[in-house]
């Protein structure tokens, strides 16, 4: 599930020492110390509403149109960054390493272990913000942790661990890495999102093709009646071409009817970074060796201290895998099922990442898609 908005504010105000506490399962009752209260500009007690309904008197907007909302990237520095760590860690290496294996699973190459350690690593994680308009609007936010070595992306459900950080004063992390973390969680966002409006988008569809006939039986009764006038008058030529003109005009209006029907149910989704945090954490990585016939690539593939479990590996394309993950023959990138498909006019395989179009026929894979 897609975080709450209440859930999500509630780990970032816990994250900056802000004592929180839930009421009703409406309401977050918040106490902040006086430079936090002036970030946000509201009282040092108060209580958020996350409902336009449950606004009274006493008791904050802290919805998404709110001005509260908005003022809490004023909570991090520099559009939105900040900096922590997280308590180091002891690790069997031996013992994790023997799930390396079973962990990665290579359709069309093969892989061994090369060496292994334990780094700092700096991950993201970021809490994206997206709105999905139609005729009504779909909000929401998708916390993503994204590993800066490898670029494995990770949908996180629950951010408790926020409340074991400790604070740095500036982000250990380039800004190149930065950037690069973003896009590879804002191209994840692209499939991931799409797919958990899926109820959404299926009562937008159911609807748009209810109306779409009731338009169709409407106008198929006014055709009906015109041509039943015309059997009616055929020996008056002068009207029969009248009543064939309204059944063209019927045709063209039922086509302009279906047309704003579709724009009214068409569906925008847009999305953007909200706020980041750079964690460093020491992690175990593992060095392997990926092998595709006379290609070999050496790729770090890491184990999550903060989870117990490794990070996935990473589509270089989507950053959201499915399908099993195979290698491309150029580069030994990692690709997922889902992108390393045929081309749909000549049949060869080949890498997104290496070629934005298909390097035999140059066709565009059909899979490419826009989000703004």
């Amino acid at each position: 599930m897609t975080r709450t908005l209440p859930g999500v504010i509630a780990d970032i105000l816990h994250y900056k020492g802000v004592e929180v506490e839930e009421k009703d399962g409406e309401f977050l009752d918040v106490l902040l110390p006086e430079p936090l209260s002036k970030t946000l500009n509201i009282p040092e007690y108060a209580r958020l509403s996350f409902s336009f309904e449950k606004i009274g008197e006493g008791i904050t907007d802290a919805s998404y149109e709110s001005s509260f909302f908005a003022s809490i990237k004023g909570l991090f520095k520099e559009k939105g960054f900040a900096g922590a760590s997280i308590p180091s860690s002891t690790f069997n290496l031996e013992k994790i390493a023997k799930g390396v294996d079973e962990k990665i699973d290579l359709r069309n190459a093969t892989f061994r272990l090369e060496k292994t350690e334990v780094s700092n690593i700096p991950y993201l994680l970021a809490f994206f913000k997206y709105i999905a308009i139609s005729d009504e609007k779909n909000e929401g936010i998708l916390p993503f942790l994204l590993n800066c070595m490898n670029l494995s992306t990770m949908v996180i459900e629950d951010c408790g661990f926020l409340r074991s950080l400790e604070k740095e004063e500036e982000p250990q992390i380039s800004e190149d890495c930065l950037v690069k973390m973003l896009l590879g969680g804002w191209t994840a966002a692209t499939y991931i999102i799409p797919e958990r409006l899926k109820d959404f988008r299926n009562s937008l569809e159911r609807r748009l093709n209810r109306d779409i006939k009731r338009v169709y039986e409407y106008y198929e009764n006014l055709k009906k009646e015109a041509e039943r006038a015309i059997e009616r008058k055929q020996a008056q030529q002068e009207d029969v071409e009248k009543l064939q003109n309204k059944l063209t005009i019927i045709e063209t209006e039922r086509g302009l009817k279906v047309s704003d029907l579709i724009s009214q149910y068409g569906l925008s989704i847009h999305i953007e970074p909200l706020v980041a945090i750079t964690i460093n954490i020491l992690t175990p990585v593992f060095w392997i060796n990926i092998k595709r016939r006379l290609s070999e690539r050496v790729f770090p593939f890491s184990y999550n201290p903060i989870f117990k479990q490794f990070d996935p590996l990473p589509c270089e394309s989507c950053f959201n895998p499915s399908d099993g993950y195979y290698v491309c023959d150029d580069n030994c990138h990692i690709i997922c099922g889902r992108c390393f498909k045929s081309c749909p006019s000549c049949g060869k395989q080949y890498c997104p990442v290496c070629h934005k179009i298909c390097p035999r026929c140059k066709t565009i894979k059909e899979n490419e898609k826009k989000i703004h």
